[in-house]
């Protein structure tokens, strides 16, 4: 183990959060190898071992621990057979374009089979980076959603993009294909999320839920044989299933996502209809704005084709 030291510098935007959280989102580790390392007092908060992840955060706090990222693991078995797009790398960064139905990391009684065993074949050096079993992943797209996704090279890297992230700095936006006529023709959804009570899979709004906010725009409207609209989602927080939930809650779930109501009808290739169309950030190493379009996958635009 390497004992070299990384520090955290918390900012206006961590504080009221729990510690845990916030150490596991800037570290890249798992909350639970996070929750391990406070019970063993490895991490410190202003010099002061952290007792409980549940601690709240404040502005300005120093979180101090090991760089336990530089850890050469073996827990992720290379897969050389996982299909997923290059769209650019470089010492510091990687863009990927992920195809639908494909799991981002293990997780949830998956152990193999993910983008993260794909990268870890052609990526070896990932190794070190954040999370053993996330090897750098900046952030995450639900299986059934297709596009841009930013992989971090080297720790300093991941703290940069996570920090842009948490900062609202990253810009992403979405295609999605939404059941019915959304009647304005942009607008913002502002709704807290959390994990919904009556199905521990899903996502609701909830009063007391995290802040979460969507805007949208149309992009078209199509009447037959059914209703539906194309829409150009922008995240301003990257909650989980955010996009699928704040669009079901307004009454237009995303076509093919059965978990939050949207029909799977005309859903020729029976995916979700969801893609990560455009990622805006800036390079961790240069500073230089950094700019990423995937096209709208043939699956989608055949969709779209079927409607008058």
């Amino acid at each position: 183990m390497v004992d070299d030291k990384v520090h955290y510098r918390l900012s206006p935007h961590h504080d009221g959060e729990r510690v845990d959280r916030v150490i596991a989102f800037f570290s890249g580790l798992s909350r639970s190898k996070v929750s391990d390392l406070i019970s063993k007092r490895l991490i410190l908060r202003n010099g002061i071992p952290i007792k409980r992840g549940s601690e709240i955060a404040h502005t300005n706090d120093m979180i101090s621990m090991s760089n336990f990222s530089n850890e050469v693991v073996e827990e992720i078995a290379s897969d050389p057979s996982i299909d997923f797009g290059v769209v650019f790398e470089d010492d510091s960064v990687i863009v990927i374009n992920k195809p639908s139905g494909l799991v981002v990391h293990p997780g949830s009684g998956i152990a193999d089979g993910t983008l993260v065993n794909g990268l870890a074949a052609q990526f070896p050096d990932l190794r070190k980076t954040g999370d053993p079993i996330r090897l750098g992943l900046v952030h995450r797209l639900d299986k059934g959603t297709s596009g841009l996704l930013i992989v971090a090279r080297t720790s300093e890297a991941l703290h940069n993009l996570k920090s842009q992230m948490q900062k609202r700095q990253v810009h992403r936006q979405y295609f999605a294909i939404v059941s019915g006529h959304v009647e304005s023709d942009k607008g913002v959804v502002d709704a807290p999320l959390g994990r919904d009570p009556k199905n521990p899979l899903k996502r609701a709004v909830i009063q007391g839920g995290k802040y979460a906010r969507t805007h949208y725009e149309i992009d078209q409207k199509l009447e037959s044989p059914f209703k539906i609209s194309t829409l150009s989602c922008r995240l301003e927080t990257g909650r989980t299933h955010q996009i699928r939930v704040h669009l079901a809650a307004i009454g237009h779930p995303v076509l093919g996502d059965e978990l939050y109501g949207g029909r799977t009808s005309f859903n020729l290739d029976n995916r979700l209809a969801l893609h990560a169309q455009m990622l805006r950030f800036s390079h961790p190493k240069t500073n230089n704005q950094m700019n990423f379009e995937s096209p709208i996958p043939d699956e989608l635009m055949k969709m779209t084709d079927t409607f008058a």
